[in-house]
């Protein structure tokens, strides 16, 4: 197995254990919500550009991050959407995830444009977590960014996150619902 399946395995384990809320409200109405979750999961990783920074806490890999550096964004993403209408017995499963989609969408619509360090991702297992191990993880390239005079920004859809983060020193620079659902998505900088 490649470390980057690897740590897509790592994606998927993590979220899917966590209950992140947005795989469920995405998935949990179809009858195979663990295989989608999984796939959905697991392209978070694999879909990234080859100049993605990809990292692990350790070589077991108890927590992982993806980064895009200055000048990546996700219009050099392969294979971003693992899903069509007919992988789903719900007909608004697709349109749960094309909802989702256009909110990330907008949310990430400058990554790219302004230098910056994008966080795309931090998955940590469900047994390493509140542990300290994702932001030693996070901190190495929060340093190099400033060293390198670049803001880091992300997006996340947890509020419970939204705490951690800003305990990096992160803030929220705009929230935005998803339709159809209580979920919301928060858009985070850290000069």
């Amino acid at each position: 197995m490649s470390r980057l399946d690897e740590m897509a395995d790592v994606s998927a384990e993590a979220f899917i254990a966590n209950k992140d809320p947005i795989g469920c409200f995405l998935f949990d109405l179809e009858p195979n919500h663990l295989e989608l979750k999984q796939r959905f999961f697991r392209s978070l990783v694999t879909s990234c550009s080859p100049r993605a920074l990809r990292l692990a806490s350790s070589e077991r890999m108890e927590a992982i991050s993806v980064w895009f550096p200055p000048g990546i964004g996700h219009h050099e993403d392969v294979e971003a959407d693992p899903f069509r209408p007919e992988d789903f017995a719900d007909p608004e499963t697709f349109t749960r995830l094309e909802a989702v989609g256009r909110v990330i969408t907008e949310l990430t619509a400058d990554i790219g444009n302004e230098p910056q360090w994008y966080l795309h991702l931090v998955a940590v297992g469900p047994e390493y977590m509140n542990h300290g191990i994702a932001s030693r993880l996070l901190v190495s390239v929060l340093a190099r960014a400033r060293e390198e005079g670049f803001p880091c920004t992300l997006i996340t859809q947890s509020a419970g996150n939204v705490h951690k983060y800003q305990h990096l020193g992160f803030r929220i620079v705009r929230d935005m619902p998803v339709p159809g659902s209580s979920e919301k998505f928060y858009a985070m900088r850290c000069d």
